[in-house]
């Protein structure tokens, strides 16, 4: 192509930008913006924001790669040892989805999470853009640097959010004890600022040339792009309203815009101010990771930690052994000072969660058994269960998204009272535990040597790497550790796993010192007919990805005016929204609430027969059938319902209530009361329940049953004062 330039305002501009250029640029913004962007007008504030700005970026660099093809007419398509593996895992996901229980949730994921196969296979993409437009020492630089101005950015809001300044009250979470910065939840924060930590180590230690240009007042410009970005961000939170959407969107490109003239700059900064600069990200990033309260965070930080250090080697090490040391005890200092106060100590966390817990031996013996507690004692009994999934389901799995699905089926019978009652994990807490059960076990093969492949390049590369590619390794494959240790206590979610992805095709071209060399675009003879074509299947395609973005505006908006018992308007939203999502379990059942509430029965039944068809693994719509049916008088279809309910979900304590209830209306007492017995006993915090299983088994003669089941939930809850005031009245 030759090169051509465009008038604008009298002055001749020369066109230098080329396609894989553009390309570098919407792979950058993603890997900028994905993490950090959200809008409160949704419901899922964070990853809902997320996967749909991601799903809009990824169409548009595929489109711009649509029309490199078309204009060229070649594409030198670099290839990866990761490419097939890859490939091969979308492909057993793409069949885990087909055989999924729930097909349409697989494909597009569940309310909340949104990481269905659409969501995959935006991973994938992401991969093979970064192998294919990021594959020069600069380009995997200048994406370096855009990943530690987003960690920055967290880092800053996380800060914010410890010292009580956060201007959000974020539902469910008490922000100044663990932070969640942009991503919605301490653990997954801390997974994204390890990866943002090594790879700004990498920054702070590589060899930096001096700047020749020795007039310290141009190290300005460079400098305020990089505090722009993080000033525009700061003040949008302090100084904008969810309504302002437009100034919003505008304040996320501006620093957007700021993050990328810094990358493209920062070679301009003397080597003491970048020194200075990436010293300061990194502690700024280590306090917010400290700020998470995350074990599994701080595990991830002293395993990446090893691996870099082995990988960097001893000369890197002994070069800059004063970076390092200064480094390092501000670390350490940080930790003692944040430490000081137990209740801000991952470490005291963790011993909060480990205790002893007392049992018989016989003949009067008493021994003390190790116990986990809380998120430890969780996490153990989900694996546990999880194991059964994956026995039932060994070859493809449930289907991505689907565990909650299926979960209550295989909950262990002491999960309940480790977690929550009825709770249906969507997760398993584990990411690489989540692959065989979701994916099954041949995808699970499939990402072990994915996971090989990617360290084994790495170490390969390392043979023939210049001092400046190995440390570049060390951070890339640090990043990956870390992320690695830390969700084996945890799992992925859209604005980490992106990056996940990403580094994966780093760690593929790091050291293959490939040049930035392309035909820069004539746009005078571009195929201006192909270019709108794309333009408009690019459009159609955003159109789609937003329809859950847009749903769940009005979603959210229902369930405000639901709280708030305004319950016409509410109704009115959550039409808007079944609209435009018609298969949307959450809100169907939503609405038949809403109706519920304002005495519509028929209404009610109308949505949560529907609710039955597009979401039939929902327990939750069977019982309110049920307990519409029974107040009806219509046992009949309240038998078939709470029976379908109770299959669904053997833990569902309710549903036992109302079948007792139903047994009692049918004058079978004896079997009532073990109903009532097996509702106590599946959550003894149920209200009513209690009374009405004391009751009914001091009528039937049951009392020594109900004694037993009472002692064992004081056991469980001894502060519990309606099941002292309950000991009492039957001991």
């Amino acid at each position: 192509m030759k090169k051509s330039s465009v008038k604008s305002g009298g002055a001749n501009f020369g066109t230098t930008i080329s396609f894989d250029q553009i390309m570098e640029i919407c792979l950058l913004v993603i890997v900028f913006l994905i993490p950090i962007i959200f809008d409160r007008r949704l419901g899922i504030v964070f990853s809902g924001t997320k996967v749909a700005w991601l799903r809009c970026f990824v169409v548009v660099a595929l489109g711009v790669w649509s029309l490199k093809l078309i204009v060229l007419r070649e594409h030198r398509f670099i290839r990866t040892a990761l490419d097939w593996p890859v490939v091969s895992f979308l492909l057993t996901t793409t069949v885990a989805t087909i055989t999924s229980v729930h097909v349409y949730t697989s494909f597009t994921g569940f309310y909340g999470r949104f990481e269905g196969l659409t969501t995959w296979y935006l991973f994938g993409l992401l991969f093979f853009i970064t192998t294919n437009f990021a594959a020069s020492a600069d380009r995997l630089k200048r994406l370096i640097i855009i990943v530690v101005q987003s960690g920055v950015a967290m880092a800053v809001y996380g800060v914010i959010q410890r010292q009580e300044l956060d201007p959000y009250a974020w539902g469910g979470v008490i922000t100044w004890q663990r932070v969640i910065g942009t991503i919605g939840q301490p653990n997954f924060l801390a997974a994204y600022i390890l990866m943002a930590f090594f790879l700004g180590l990498y920054l702070f230690l590589e060899e930096k040339k001096p700047v020749k240009e020795t007039d310290w007042t141009l190290q300005i410009l460079p400098l305020s792009y990089f505090a722009a970005a993080q000033i525009v961000f700061i003040a949008m939170l302090f100084t904008l309203q969810a309504s302002d959407v437009v100034v919003w969107y505008l304040g996320f490109a501006l620093a957007t815009a700021a993050a990328l003239l810094f990358a493209f700059h920062s070679d301009r900064l003397q080597p003491l101010v970048l020194d200075t600069l990436w010293g300061g990200a990194l502690t700024l990033i280590y306090i917010c990771l400290l700020y998470t309260q995350s074990r599994g965070g701080y595990m991830g930080f002293f395993t990446g930690a090893v691996l870099f250090v082995v990988v960097a080697g001893r000369r890197w090490l002994f070069r800059n052994w004063r970076e390092l040391s200064v480094l390092g005890l501000v670390i350490v200092a940080i930790s003692l000072f944040t430490m000081l106060r137990p209740e801000y100590s991952p470490f005291e966390r963790f011993a909060g969660e480990i205790g002893a817990k007392q049992e018989s031996a016989g003949q009067g013996e008493v021994t003390s058994k190790l116990e986990l507690k809380g998120a430890a004692g969780s996490r153990g009994e989900t694996w546990k269960s999880a194991f059964g999934v994956v026995a039932d389901n060994p070859l493809f799995g449930v289907g991505p998204e689907v565990l909650k699905m299926v979960f209550p089926r295989y909950e262990t019978d002491l999960f309940r009272f480790k977690e929550a009652f009825h709770v249906k994990q969507d997760r398993c807490h584990n990411e690489t535990f989540d692959v065989p059960v979701t994916k099954g076990l041949i995808s699970f093969f499939l990402y072990l040597l994915i996971i090989g492949t990617v360290f084994a390049t790495g170490w390969q590369k390392l043979a023939r790497a210049s001092d400046h590619e190995r440390l570049m390794l060390a951070g890339l494959l640090a990043a990956i550790v870390a992320y690695l240790v830390q969700n084996q206590f945890s799992f992925g979610v859209v604005a980490i796993t992106s990056l996940f992805w990403v580094l994966w095709g780093m760690v593929m071209v790091a050291g293959e010192r490939r040049e930035e060399k392309a035909a820069p675009i004539v746009w005078s003879e571009l195929p201006w007919l192909a270019v709108a074509v794309i333009a408009l299947i690019a459009a159609a395609i955003i159109s789609v990805g937003f329809i859950s973005f847009r749903q769940d505006i009005h979603f959210k908006s229902g369930k405000t005016y639901m709280e708030m018992r305004q319950l016409p308007t509410a109704a009115a939203e959550l039409q808007q929204a079944l609209r435009i999502m018609p298969f949307e379990g959450t809100t169907i059942s939503h609405l038949a609430i809403v109706y519920l509430n304002q005495g519509d029965t028929s209404a009610a039944l109308k949505y949560l027969q529907y609710g039955t068809k597009v979401d039939p693994l929902n327990a939750d719509n069977y019982y309110m059938l049920a307990r519409v049916y029974y107040s009806q008088g219509n046992r009949e279809l309240a038998w078939r319902n709470i029976e379908i309910a109770l299959k669904i979900d053997p833990y569902y304590a309710e549903a036992y209530e109302t079948r007792g209830q139903l047994l009692q209306s049918e004058g079978r007492l004896r079997e009532a009361a073990e109903m009532f017995e097996r509702a106590f006993y599946v959550n003894p915090t149920v209200p009513g329940v209690l009374h009405q299983m004391e009751a009914l088994d001091r009528q039937v003669g049951r009392l020594v049953s109900a004694r037993r089941l009472i002692k064992d939930g004081l056991d469980k809850f001894p502060d519990n004062l309606e099941l002292y005031k309950a000991w009492e009245r039957v001991r």
